[in-house]
This record gives C-alpha cells, sequence and structure tokens, in this order.
C-alpha cells in the first residue's frame, strides 16, 4: 500500500509550471476534480479510462483547497494532499496536478468552469467524476452551471454502477451518449454526458485513511 507523503516534501515537478494550461493549443483536456486526500491509484485509473475512451490529450487534477460537503476534520492540509498528488504521477505524462484553484480563490466548481472557459478559445474541456461522486452531484453549488459548460464523463466506482441511473442527479447531465460513441461527445451540443465503465478498483481516499496507510 502507498504511503501518504511527508508534508515537508519538497519535489521539483514537471506539472508545477503554468504552461501546461495550454490555453493557446488545441487539445481535449479532462478534468477531474477532488480533494485527493490523499490521491491514489483509483484516481490513475479514471483518468486512463477517460483518456483512452475520449480521445484526451491530457487530464488536469485540480486538488480543491476545501470541498464544502465534506468535514475539514480529517482534511489533510492542502500543501501536502498537492504534493502527494504530484508525486503519485511523477512519471505519468498525460496528468497534470495543478492548484489553479487555490490560487484563483474558486472554491466551488462552477466557479473553476468559468474561470477555464473565459480563458480559452481552441481548447475542448470534459468533466470528469466517478459514479461515486455523482451521487451528490445535485448537492453541487450550480450544477448545471458545468453541465451547460462542459462535456461529462461518469466513469464507474465500484458499489455505483447502475444505481444512480434513474436518479435526480441524472436531469443536470443532459443527453446521454452511448459509451462506444464517447470520443464523438466534443461534437454534441451541451448538456451531454457519458457512462464509462472499465475493470474497477476497489480503493478510496477514505480506505486509505481509514488503514493509516500514511504519514
Amino acid at each position: 500500500m502507498t504511503k501518504y507523503v511527508s508534508k515537508n516534501l519538497k519535489v521539483n515537478f514537471k506539472n508545477r509550471i503554468p504552461v501546461c494550461y495550454s490555453y493557446s493549443r488545441k487539445r481535449k483536456i479532462g478534468i477531474l476534480g477532488g480533494s485527493f486526500n490523499p490521491a491514489h491509484v483509483g484516481h490513475i485509473h479514471i483518468s486512463n479510462t477517460a483518456l483512452i475512451n475520449l480521445g484526451l490529450d491530457e487530464i488536469w487534477w485540480l486538488v480543491a483547497p476545501q470541498n464544502r460537503l465534506k468535514s475539514s476534520l480529517d482534511m489533510e492540509n492542502f500543501d501536502k494532499r498537492l504534493s502527494y498528488a504530484r508525486l503519485l504521477t511523477k512519471n505519468i505524462s498525460f496528468i497534470k496536478v495543478l492548484d489553479l484553484e487555490q490560487k484563483n480563490q474558486l472554491y466551488a466548481s462552477y466557479k473553476t468552469v468559468n474561470f477555464l472557459n473565459q480563458r480559452t478559445r481552441k481548447v475542448k474541456f470534459v468533466w470528469l467524476m466517478g459514479s461515486d461522486i455523482l451521487d451528490n452531484f445535485n448537492k453541487w453549488l450550480y450544477p448545471n452551471v458545468i453541465a451547460q459548460n462542459f462535456h461529462i464523463a461518469v466513469i464507474s466506482r465500484p458499489g455505483y454502477i447502475n444505481s444512480f441511473l434513474n436518479t435526480l442527479r441524472i436531469p443536470y447531465l443532459g443527453k446521454k451518449l452511448r459509451t462506444n460513441k464517447s470520443r464523438i461527445i466534443f461534437h454534441k451540443k451541451k448538456p451531454a454526458w457519458v457512462f464509462l465503465e472499465n475493470k474497477l478498483l476497489s480503493i478510496s481516499s477514505s480506505d486509505i485513511r481509514k488503514n493509516k496507510n500514511y504519514i
């Protein structure tokens, strides 16, 4: 089991440099936001599934300063969560771990979406989320803003595969594409989404914290 790194860790990472924002280049970029408390191989699995099925050029992990739907009691400090996510992905070239939300004081996902849209006309973004996260999507601030501005891909997670398909979360997402049509999602009018199912990894940040496999 991977251990969580010390808060004093200092490493020079490829993805510290803001050139990875690629605002002026025609790119297809997946956005995976979250607390990453801590980041783990499940996040990498979701990213890889999205990369292959959607034909993405890169994926940005946006480490959130604080999730209002999660308790701050067991939340590690931001710098530690960011450093560990970067360490975990240092050899994965298509993943960029960014502190974009912290630096620009973006404390809600809809604000992040607006921020990115205001800075590019060429990049095509898709919002990525595990099906476990979708369970609370209707509790987010202005979830309709996210769906109306970004295409959305929901990636299967253990225990959250089919149960959500008829819940109140779905209307926000718009038209559902067939999985085998996932690569053409960027050509579809928003809101539109696709469900991606792949071999599941039964691991979560909460499990890692409970097992105390970090320092």
